[in-house]
């Protein structure tokens, strides 16, 4: 974790001085700039046009949960420690939906895993689709034999999209912000 994630921050919309582990503004939701920079990043559904990151704590267990296949979680880290046994995570990962569901009240709300490495949001491109001319839109570099870089600068596509290629880590990093695609502003449902 970075230690510029741990610090109070200071939201760019509302000016609201929040805690370091908290990924979006406690007062308006604007999501942090820098969360763009996590390798993962876990949010709830607020509504069909708004996802909202959890704490760092509470991504950090869902991520472990994730990675380990639980198919039931019963989160008790970030937000989750004021209120345990309240809630219950559940991991379907045929159908790659998640839900979180409120024991109390019956509610559920889905959920949804955003990373670098995910091939269903970020679809690989092969090199020789790619023509010399060709650049990421978000840096402007143009890409380069992927046997001579890191994964991280692999060329991808997302999916509404098509001709709209970008280095791995630059698009990773602009849709955990923003629901869409950066060149032709199309969203992406996943």
């Amino acid at each position: 974790m970075s230690a510029n994630l741990q610090v109070q921050w200071a939201c760019e919309r509302c000016t609201f001085i929040n805690e370091g582990l908290n990924l979006t503004c406690t007062m308006c939701f604007l999501t942090r700039t820098d969360a763009k920079d996590l390798p993962v990043q876990w949010e709830w559904r607020a509504n069909p046009d708004q996802w909202i990151p959890y704490d760092l704590a509470s991504s950090s267990e869902l991520e472990n949960a994730y990675q380990n296949n639980l198919a039931v979680l019963n989160p008790k880290q970030g937000y989750f420690a004021s209120i345990p046994d309240r809630y219950e995570i559940r991991f379907n990962y045929a159908t790659r939906r998640f839900q979180q569901q409120n024991i109390t009240s019956g509610g559920v709300r889905r959920i949804r895993r955003i990373a670098n490495d995910d091939n269903s949001i970020l679809q690989p491109v092969s090199f020789e689709d790619v023509t010399a001319e060709d650049t990421c839109i978000i840096c402007l570099d143009s890409f380069v034999d992927p046997d001579t870089t890191t994964s991280d600068q692999h060329v991808v596509k997302l999916p509404p999209c098509h001709g709209h290629y970008f280095h791995r880590v630059c698009v990773a990093a602009a849709i955990k912000l923003r629901d869409e695609c950066p060149m032709c502003k199309k969203r992406v449902d996943y």
